[in-house]
């Protein structure tokens, strides 16, 4: 097991800057994973990482050690890719015990080895058989476990579950985090899709344009999030997001936006003096949003009229998608009790306790009545 450290890391591709001044300190088996859109940066880094592209700028760590001239097989890792690699001429034996061979392990100690990982990932009974035998979960399995048996420091996956169909995914994505408890080794995991980093990770890192956004808990990256690109990345549906302005009326100030405004905490009147008349961006989830017939206890209430344009039935929830009367439309997760319909005017209930201002200009989180009760 090891630490993984990114010093003022950079990687320039001509004149393109793909990983721009990475900061980031990876602790002695946790599990982080890397989120972001194509072309993020996610990649590229652990890509450094590994050692399958050159620092432009900067040093990378793995435990004590610099690693930026060290050659990717001796800088103990191992890494899973997105289309597994497997060997097609070989057996799944073969294949999971080829990184040992040429180690020049002894054929006792790959035997328990490749063993000891089958049957840890339910693949004894694969042994025998060549890649194109294999489903693609059972493929994916052969490629952890290829990485398994090296016993590495560092174990690195670039979005080995993108090829897996919904319900192998949720399954695979359980059985890796399970591996990463009984290994205790530290996992470090690219993905563009944000629930696996959810459910899986430690810490997030969230990448955009090359840099590193915000790095935290799942719980703290959604329910705090630090800029606007980060609020708006995590989580399915997306927060809502509207144009609004702070004024002070009668002494009190409200969120005012095309649509609707609603009153702030007295408490936060001190943090959002400095914007009051300015243009902000006012951010809430669609779990905040509340069919009027439905209202859970403990919210604080406001009432936005909306004509619902469309409806998703989830099961255990539904979706709906409403219009202002200035026609911006915005997503509420609601009871799955409701009775809404296509076309209906409603107004719907905003619980303006949980919401996010953001700067307009540099994107940045103002504040919120969470950080406010965080710091309480």
């Amino acid at each position: 097991m090891a630490k993984v450290v990114f010093e003022c890391v950079s990687k320039k591709f001509d004149n393109f800057v793909a990983v721009n001044n990475l900061n980031l300190t990876v602790d002695d088996g946790e599990f982080l994973v890397f989120v972001g859109p194509s072309g993020c940066g996610k990649t590229t880094s652990l890509r450094l990482l590994a050692g399958l592209e050159e620092v432009t700028q900067g040093n990378i760590y793995i435990g004590d050690r610099r690693v930026n001239d060290i050659p990717s097989k001796d800088r103990d890792i191992a890494m899973v890719f997105q289309s597994y690699a497997l060997y097609p001429h070989m057996s799944v034996y073969e294949n999971m015990a080829f990184s040992l061979e040429l180690q020049k392990k002894r054929k006792s100690e790959i035997k328990t080895r490749v063993a000891a990982a089958a049957k840890q990932l339910e693949i004894e009974h694969l042994l025998h058989r060549k890649p194109k035998e294999l489903s693609g979960g059972q493929r994916q399995r052969v490629a952890v476990g290829r990485a398994i048996v090296r016993n590495p420091a560092v174990f690195l996956m670039d979005e080995p579950l993108s090829n897996l169909d919904a319900q192998l995914r949720v399954q695979a994505r359980a059985e890796i985090s399970k591996l990463h408890n009984e290994l205790g080794t530290t996992f470090i995991y690219v993905t563009h899709d944000q629930v696996e980093a959810m459910t899986m990770g430690t810490r997030i890192a969230v990448m955009n344009g090359g840099i590193l956004q915000q790095v935290d808990t799942p719980e703290n990256l959604y329910n705090y999030p630090q800029n606007i690109f980060v609020a708006s990345f995590m989580g399915c549906p997306a927060m809502n997001l509207f144009k609004a302005f702070l004024v002070n009326k009668d002494e009190t100030i409200y969120v005012k936006t095309e649509s609707f405004e609603f009153s702030v905490r007295p408490e936060l009147w001190q943090l959002y003096e400095p914007y009051q008349g300015k243009e902000v961006i006012l951010g809430i989830r669609p779990e905040s949003i509340h069919d009027p017939d439905y209202i859970p206890p403990g919210i604080e209430p406001a009432l936005v009229p909306g004509t619902v344009s469309v409806i998703e039935m989830m099961g255990n929830e539904t979706i709906i998608y409403l219009n202002t009367v200035t026609k911006q439309e915005f997503v509420a997760r609601i009871d799955p009790r409701s009775r809404l319909v296509i076309g209906e005017s409603v107004t719907m209930v905003f619980d303006k306790s949980r919401f996010h201002l953001f700067d307009k200009d540099t994107e940045q989180i103002i504040g919120s009545e969470h950080l406010m009760a965080q710091t309480r």
